[in-house]
């Protein structure tokens, strides 16, 4: 009768600690069960803020582009127009500044101080030579304006910034070859229209002599 009781509670004994382990790997596999799906869900919601955030990133920079393709030739437009303006009002001022004396013609010169964009100072390429040599370059220059062109037009001084850059651009287009200091710029009217001539030379003391005219100093 004692062996059978002893029996019983080993057999109990077992039974508990089986039942305990069970439990304890139910609970274990429903925790991790449970970690898991957890994970999965973070993961999840991580990923889609990151392709949320880099759709929004890819939008910001096509409208930041498309701004800027937009606003550039805009803003190139209205300055080209403001130039233009200002070269009229120059030349209208200039104009008004023409007299005659004993046969002699002078000239009233704006103030290019009153104008913007660097209209009206051609000093900058004009004190490159001496008075001899601007004579002789006019003077090829008018007979060029007057005998080629077949056009009755004065011979200016050069006062448009965009033609004026050719002495510091490194492309100097038609001139292509020559050097600042065999290059000399006129303008004319031709019939309303306002247009440039790009005089060159082999060198100080050589002829000057017309190698181009037009409304730009680049080739395309």
């Amino acid at each position: 009768m004692r062996k059978n009781q002893v029996k019983l509670m080993v057999a109990g004994m077992l039974v508990m600690v089986l039942m305990t382990g069970c439990g304890s790997s139910d609970n274990n596999a429903d925790n991790n069960n449970t970690d898991s799906g957890s994970n999965s869900i973070i993961s999840t919601d991580m990923e889609d803020v990151g392709q949320n955030a880099e759709e929004q990133e890819s939008l910001a920079d096509i409208e930041t582009a498309q701004m800027e393709e937009s606003g550039q030739p805009q803003s190139q437009s209205q300055a080209a127009e403001s130039i233009e303006e200002e070269l009229a009002a120059y030349r209208a001022e200039r104009e008004k500044g023409v007299s005659s004396s004993g046969g002699y013609t002078m000239v009233e010169l704006p103030n290019e101080e009153n104008y913007q964009y660097g209209v009206g100072d051609s000093s900058g390429y004009t004190s490159r030579f001496d008075s001899k040599e601007l004579n002789e370059a006019f003077k090829a220059a008018g007979t060029y304006v007057e005998g080629t062109l077949n056009l009755e037009s004065e011979v200016w001084t050069c006062i448009d910034p965009r033609m004026i850059a050719i002495y510091e651009d490194e492309d100097k287009g038609v001139a292509s070859g020559y050097d600042a200091d065999n290059i000399f710029l006129c303008e004319y009217n031709d019939n309303g229209n306002w247009q440039y001539l790009i005089l060159v030379r082999e060198g100080k003391g050589s002829e000057w002599e017309v190698l181009h005219h037009g409304s730009s100093y680049k080739t395309d």
